[in-house]
């Protein structure tokens, strides 16, 4: 993934250099075409990290609560055998995993899509 993404770089800063090489309201153009695709995919990534956090937080918060509320329950004596195997502790809930978003560098990741637009702005301006 590191060498890809030195490669994605390297094209990014390509389609920089040559459109600022020789500018003109269509290179202008294409390149606000690739600076609103990495936003609008940035956005998106954070929005999804945003809401894995905020679902892990609730996840604990809810395990926070079935352990004060154990542990209230249990007399004193028994808290400690508890812990020491000697009665049911609260199951953890599992962490959720991420969905694949793909293969690297395939159709349908940020990387793709990039490397996509860039292929098909090189082919329009050498065509």
């Amino acid at each position: 993934m590191p060498d890809e993404r030195k490669e994605l770089e390297a094209e990014i800063m390509d389609e920089f250099e040559w459109a600022l090489k020789d500018p003109n309201e269509e290179k202008i153009r294409q390149l606000g075409e690739v600076v609103s695709i990495i936003t609008t995919k940035l956005t998106e990534a954070i929005t999804n990290i945003q809401i894995a956090i905020m679902d892990l937080e609730s996840k604990v918060d809810a395990l926070e609560s079935r352990m004060s509320s154990a542990a209230v329950r249990a007399p004193a004596g028994d808290a400690a055998s508890a812990g020491a195997g000697g009665g049911p502790i609260p199951t953890m809930a599992r962490a959720p995993t991420p969905k694949p978003a793909g293969t690297p560098g395939g159709p349908t990741t940020m990387m793709g899509e990039l490397k996509q637009l860039l292929a098909a702005r090189r082919r329009k301006a050498d065509g």
